[in-house]
């Protein structure tokens, strides 16, 4: 049991994102954004 657990938590992980994915990352970051401080400044 313990040989098995440690296998998968301490095995090498895939990262959490891969170079080519940087752009579409920081595009839905920033419309994310956008749309807090549209609905933000709707409400205030």
């Amino acid at each position: 049991m313990w040989r098995r657990l440690r296998r998968r938590t301490m095995a090498p992980s895939r990262p959490a994102i891969y170079p080519e994915q940087l752009g579409l990352v920081l595009i839905s970051l920033a419309v994310i954004a956008f749309g807090a401080y549209a609905l933000i400044r709707a409400f205030v």
